[in-house]
Order: structure tokens, then C-alpha cells, then sequence
């Protein structure tokens, strides 16, 4: 049986790169080139899915990490050029689902949890805040100092910085049950080629923005 394959780009600055599951390793093998990098599947500590943008759509990310603090992201929309993602929901879910299944049979302890990392939370609700806080300013001086109405164009951006500082606000990721990905088969009769990451998001439950 020929393994699971996987093409992925993450973005512009890394090569088109095409991952696979064989002999209880995570292989994979960048577009034009012949070497192929691997990763023992003992050596995986911890699988991150987490919904993250692409382009106007959204997209599932898994990003595995190993002891050594190597770390491997694909997702279930792979980029084509400035501004243009190509769907990759159905290879994105089979192959998600063989990962899983590999892992099971490691030995090794493996964390299993889903939402952005803090790092990444506390950026986007700082750009956010930051937004909110000039808004206001703009606001304060232009519409309540100086009384001039065109402060309440201010209004739209202050109201953006909250909603990202809701949105974004750092909370701890949450575990999931890695058995929803091994006993979920993928039904070729339903699923289309096209599926957005979105769906996939909403087909995977719990996978959250955060």
C-alpha cells in the first residue's frame, strides 16, 4: 500500500514541500529537491491544530512538535501567490487522520491540543488594543477637543481593536481526543475537493481559533 502524501506551502518564504507517513516516520521532501528530511514518530511530543487565516478564507494548521523542539505545520490550504490559497481540505483530513493512527502505536508520550499558542494570542490582542488606544485618541482630540465631526470616522477603528483584543485575548490551549482522528473515516461520497478550511474547521468540532 503507497504511503499517505501531503503537498503543503505554508507562505512565500518556504518551498512547496510534500509530507508523508512510511516505516513509523514523518517524512517529507521539498519541491526540486531530492533529499528528504524525516522525523521519528517516537520522537513527536505534540500535535497543535488550530485555525489560522489564509488569505480571506481560514484554514486548519497541525503543527507537529518533537523533543528536540523540531516542529513541522501544514494545513488544510496550501498557498499558490500573493493573495491566493488552494484548498486542500480532502488530502489535508486523510492524511491528519493516518498521522494520528501512526501515533497511537508509538510508545512515546504525546500531547494532543488545539488553539493558537500564547505567544501568537498575545500579539494579535496587543495589535488589537494598540488600535482601540489610538482610535480613541484620534477621537478625543479630533471630535471632543477640537470639535470636529471627521472624529467619528474613529469610531469603526476603535470598535475593531476591542473585537481583536475579545478575540484574541490569551487563553490556555485545551486538550482533544486524538481517537475523533483515528476512527474518522473520510466519506468520498460527501466531501468535495474544494472544501474551504473553514469547514474543515467546522467538520472538526472543537478545532478553535484560539
Amino acid at each position: 500500500m503507497p504511503p499517505t502524501t501531503l503537498t503543503d506551502r505554508r507562505n512565500a518564504g518556504t518551498p512547496q514541500r510534500t509530507y508523508f507517513l512510511d516505516d513509523n516516520r514523518l517524512q517529507w521532501q521539498d519541491e526540486g529537491c531530492e533529499t528528504t528530511g524525516s522525523l521519528p514518530l517516537d520522537r513527536v511530543r505534540q500535535v497543535r491544530l488550530a485555525v489560522e487565516m489564509a488569505g480571506r478564507e481560514s484554514q486548519v494548521v497541525c503543527r507537529v512538535s518533537a523533543e528536540d523542539g523540531t516542529e513541522l505545520a501544514f494545513g488544510s490550504m496550501r498557498w499558490a501567490g500573493v493573495g491566493q490559497w488552494e484548498a486542500n481540505a480532502r488530502d489535508f483530513r486523510d492524511f491528519l487522520g493516518e498521522l494520528h493512527r501512526d501515533l497511537a502505536e508509538q510508545a512515546g508520550p504525546v500531547r494532543y491540543i488545539e488553539g493558537s499558542s500564547m505567544a501568537f494570542l498575545a500579539i494579535m490582542a496587543g495589535l488589537g488594543g494598540l488600535l482601540a488606544l489610538v482610535g480613541a485618541g484620534f477621537f478625543a482630540k479630533l471630535f471632543l477637543i477640537d470639535e470636529n465631526a471627521i472624529g467619528l470616522v474613529m469610531i469603526p477603528a476603535i470598535a475593531l481593536g476591542l473585537w481583536l483584543m475579545r478575540l484574541f485575548w490569551p487563553r490556555p490551549p485545551k486538550a482533544y481526543d486524538p481517537g475523533r482522528y483515528i476512527d474518522t473515516k473520510m466519506d468520498e461520497s460527501s466531501d468535495q475537493a474544494d472544501e474551504s478550511g473553514a469547514a474543515v474547521a467546522e467538520n472538526e468540532g472543537s478545532v478553535t481559533s484560539r
